[in-house]
C-alpha cells in the first residue's frame, strides 16, 4: 500500500510540475504574443478596459485621445489632417503610423506583459496609458496643410536635427471614422491611406540634382567656377539626345552655380558621366538613396535605378533627375539636410518623448548621425549654389524677404500625356541653416511655378 501511494504521488507530482511548466511557458513566455492576436476575444476585450495614451505635439497640443464610453474606448483625433502620421487605432482593423510604432506605450505595456496584466485585473484598475510626445508642431503643420491645398501630394519640414517638425500627405482620411470607412478607403484609388512622404515613391526630377552636384565637388570633377558652353549645344549618348532647354534666351554660357540655377541637363548629365558609374552609385549609397531610411513609420525603400548604371544614357539620365530614380519626399529632405548640416546625414525622426500619466520621461528619441556623406567644403559650396538659383534661377518663387534662401525646383516628367510632378527643395537661412522643406505635388506642373512658391510660405512661417 505505502509503495503503490507514493508511485501514485510521484507520478502525481510530475503531472503536476509538467502542467506548471506548461503554464509558465504558455502565459509568460508566450503570453504576451497570444494576448497579441487579433482574434484572441480576451485580448480586444482587455483593450476596451485601456485607456490608451495621448499623442501630443512638441508644445503640448493634444493631437490624439481617448473617451471611454459604454462600448469602450474612443479614440479621438483632434486634427484629422494628421492621420498619415499618427495612423489609427481600432478594436476591427488594428493599428497603423504612430499608434502602431508606440503601441506599447500607449496602452501601458498591459497587454504585452503578462504580469501587468493579471495585476491590473485582479486590483480591478483601469491601466492608463503613457503619452507620445512628438516632434511635430501644429502650428506648422497646419500651414503645410493649408499650402498643399486640395492637391495630392506631401510636404516635409525638418530641422537640422533630424526632426520632423511638419509631415503632410494629401489626400488623407479621418482616423475617427475608420471603422466604417476602411473598406472604402482600402479600394480607393487616390490612396489615402498611403502617407505620400514616406511611402509614395516618385522620379525627383531636377531637384536631385542637388546630390549629383554634392557628388561631383566632392569627387573634384567641377568646381563652383567652372565655366560651361552647354546652352547650345547637344550631347549625344548612344543615340540618345540631351539638352540645356531652359537657359535664359541668347545665355549660352554660364559657370556650373547658373547650370544649377538654370537646371541645364546637359551640365549634369555631364557631370554624371564624368563622375562614372563606381562613384556615382557610392555616393547614392552614401545619401541611403539606394535604402530604406530609418524612421518610426513605415518608409518605402528609394532606389537609383532598377539595374546598374553601366548604361551610359541611363547613367547620364540619372544625373538630371530622370532615368529610373524612384525617391520618397523623405529621401530628398535628407539631402537637404545633408547640405545644411556640412556633409553629415542626420537621423530622422518624429518621436521627441515618452512619459508616463504623471509626466515622468521613459524614452527619448534617436538622433545623431547616420553618416558622413560629403566634406563639409563641398557641403557649403553647395549651399551657395542653392542660394545662386534663389536669387538668380528659377527657384526664385522661394524668396522671403530678409532671409537669404537656397533651393531647387524639379518638374519630374512622367510620361506623354502626363502632367509632371512638381518639386521644390529648400534651405534657409543658407548662412546658418535651421530648416530644410521638400514640396512634392502630383501631378502638379512647373516646380517653379506650384511649389517653390509653398516652400517659400512654410519657411517663411517656420522662421517667425
Amino acid at each position: 500500500m505505502t509503495g503503490n501511494i507514493s508511485r501514485i504521488a510521484a507520478i502525481m507530482l510530475m503531472a503536476f510540475g509538467l502542467l506548471s511548466l506548461g503554464m509558465t511557458y504558455w502565459t509568460v513566455v508566450r503570453g504576451p504574443a497570444l494576448l497579441d492576436l487579433p482574434n484572441n476575444a480576451r485580448s480586444v476585450e482587455f483593450e476596451r478596459q485601456i485607456q490608451r495614451g495621448r499623442i501630443l505635439d512638441r508644445n503640448g497640443q493634444v493631437l490624439a485621445d481617448t473617451q471611454m464610453t459604454d462600448q469602450g474606448p474612443r479614440r479621438v483625433y483632434s486634427y484629422p489632417q494628421l492621420a498619415p502620421v499618427l495612423g489609427y487605432f481600432s478594436l476591427r482593423y488594428g493599428v497603423g503610423g504612430i499608434e502602431a510604432a508606440f503601441n506599447d506605450a500607449l496602452r501601458a505595456y498591459a497587454t504585452s506583459d503578462s504580469l501587468a496584466a493579471m495585476r491590473y485585473r485582479l486590483l480591478h484598475e483601469r491601466p492608463v496609458g503613457y503619452d507620445v510626445v512628438l516632434t511635430l508642431d501644429l502650428r506648422l503643420q497646419q500651414e503645410a496643410d493649408r499650402q498643399l491645398g486640395n492637391r495630392r501630394g506631401s510636404i516635409i519640414l525638418m530641422d537640422t536635427e533630424g526632426a520632423i517638425l511638419a509631415m503632410a500627405s494629401h489626400p488623407g482620411y479621418d482616423p475617427s471614422r475608420l471603422d466604417e470607412t476602411f473598406p472604402q478607403l482600402s479600394a480607393d484609388p487616390a490612396a489615402p491611406l498611403v502617407n505620400r512622404a514616406t511611402q509614395g515613391i516618385y522620379p525627383p526630377g531636377s531637384t536631385w540634382k542637388t546630390e549629383t552636384l554634392a557628388a561631383a565637388l566632392d569627387a573634384g570633377v567641377t568646381r563652383p567656377d567652372h565655366v560651361y558652353n552647354d546652352g547650345a549645344e547637344t550631347l549625344v549618348v548612344n543615340g540618345f539626345p540631351i539638352r540645356c532647354n531652359n537657359n535664359p534666351p541668347g545665355v549660352n554660357q554660364f559657370d556650373l552655380a547658373h547650370a544649377f540655377g538654370y537646371s541645364c541637363n546637359l551640365t549634369f548629365a555631364r557631370l554624371a558621366l564624368e563622375l562614372g558609374e563606381p562613384r556615382y552609385t557610392e555616393y547614392a549609397k552614401r545619401f541611403r538613396t539606394d535604402d530604406t531610411l530609418p524612421l518610426e513609420i513605415p518608409v518605402a525603400r528609394s532606389q537609383i535605378a532598377n539595374q546598374d548604371l553601366t548604361n551610359q544614357v541611363l547613367l547620364a539620365s540619372t544625373g538630371f533627375g530622370q532615368g529610373e530614380l524612384q525617391v520618397t519626399p523623405l529621401a530628398m529632405v535628407m539631402i537637404g539636410a545633408t547640405v545644411a548640416r556640412d556633409g553629415t546625414l542626420p537621423r530622422p525622426h518624429l518621436l521627441q518623448e515618452v512619459r508616463t500619466p504623471n509626466g515622468q520621461r521613459v524614452q527619448g528619441p534617436q538622433t545623431g548621425s547616420l553618416a558622413t556623406v560629403v566634406q563639409p567644403e563641398t557641403a557649403r559650396q553647395v549651399r551657395q549654389i542653392m542660394e545662386v538659383a534663389v536669387n538668380d534661377g528659377y527657384a526664385s518663387g522661394a524668396k522671403i524677404p530678409g532671409v537669404r534662401v537656397g533651393g531647387k525646383t524639379g518638374t519630374a516628367e512622367t510620361g506623354r500625356g502626363t502632367p509632371p510632378h512638381a518639386w521644390f527643395l529648400g534651405v534657409a537661412p543658407i548662412d546658418q541653416p535651421r530648416y530644410i522643406v521638400v514640396v512634392m505635388i502630383e501631378n502638379g506642373g512647373e516646380g517653379s511655378q506650384v511649389a517653390a512658391p509653398l516652400a517659400g510660405r512654410l519657411l517663411a512661417a517656420a522662421l517667425k
